[in-house]
């Protein structure tokens, strides 16, 4: 179960609808819901002390739901400063809201989501606003969990966030490995053997994982992945510090930002050098 999970805020209804997830996502009598926004100026400025009554306000209704809330306002740049106060409040999560389809201005989801992505520590779940309706009203949110796989170590980082999604271990983590169409029968069952094995070690540690092996387009057959189990979240790795997976790619991200029916959790660069090799 998350212990702190921070929500970043801005006034708006998009920001706003990461609220609903991230309760959803927290415990209690024991998840404590981080409020940060960023404003211009120092306290006793009017836009400084408009924020603070803002996230006061939410924090209150929270709290008067029965969790746990606290609050923080920033100062500088938006990233720098979310990025900053996920550090100090050692949080494990951060619930972000992104566009719908036409909505998205530059990057992977706005140069704000992007810069923490870049830069925190800790996974990103970011959900787009057409979707948080749908997510809401789905009776078992991250039913099941999807981690698309390629086969290096560096796209395995996401094993280990995608556990801390499983609910329980009956929770199933799918195993997805997309290869080529026009792929051999050979490289076919290297890549069925390599699940395989995954699957084994992670059922060591009492994870049900299921190995998936589908063909075609990499954005594509995780849509159709995720379809096949409403309810699903995607968690993935894009990038390391020292480059990209090899089909993971930004436009990948990018397609399933766009087209995805359901959330799609991010594993920092940062986080990938922290967790290293430790699922092996």
């Amino acid at each position: 179960m998350l212990n702190k999970i921070l929500v970043p805020l801005d006034g708006s209804q998009l920001a706003e609808m990461a609220l609903p997830i991230a309760v959803s996502l927290a415990d209690k009598s024991s998840t404590t819901l981080c409020l940060v926004t960023v404003a211009s100026g120092k306290p006793g400025d009017l836009v400084y002390d408009d924020s603070e009554l803002y996230l006061e306000e939410v924090s209150s209704s929270l709290k008067h739901s029965g969790y746990g809330a606290c609050f923080h306002v920033g100062t500088g740049a938006a990233a720098d400063a979310i990025v900053q106060h996920a550090e100090d409040e050692h949080v494990e999560l951060i619930v972000m809201t992104t566009r719908g389809r036409s909505g998205i201005a530059r990057g992977l989801l706005g140069s704000v989501t992007d810069a923490v992505i870049s830069e925190v520590s800790v996974p990103v779940y970011v959900v787009r606003s057409d979707n948080v309706q749908r997510i809401e009203g789905h009776t078992e949110p991250n039913s099941s969990v999807i981690v698309p796989l390629d086969g290096s170590e560096l796209a395995e980082t996401a094993l280990e966030s995608a556990i801390s999604f499983a609910q329980s271990a009956l929770t199933p983590i799918y195993l997805l490995r997309v290869i080529d169409e026009q792929a051999t029968s050979e490289e076919r069952d290297v890549a069925g053997a390599y699940l395989e094995r995954l699957s084994e070690r992670l059922a060591k540690r009492k994870v049900l994982a299921i190995p998936e092996l589908m063909t075609g387009h990499p954005g594509e057959s995780i849509i159709r992945s995720m379809n096949r189990r409403p309810g699903s979240v995607v968690v993935l790795t894009t990038r390391g510090a020292g480059g990209l997976t090899r089909w993971m790619r930004r436009s990948v991200a990018d397609w399933l930002v766009h087209r995805a029916p359901g959330p799609i959790v991010v594993v920092s660069p940062r986080q990938q050098a922290l967790l290293g090799s430790s699922i092996h």
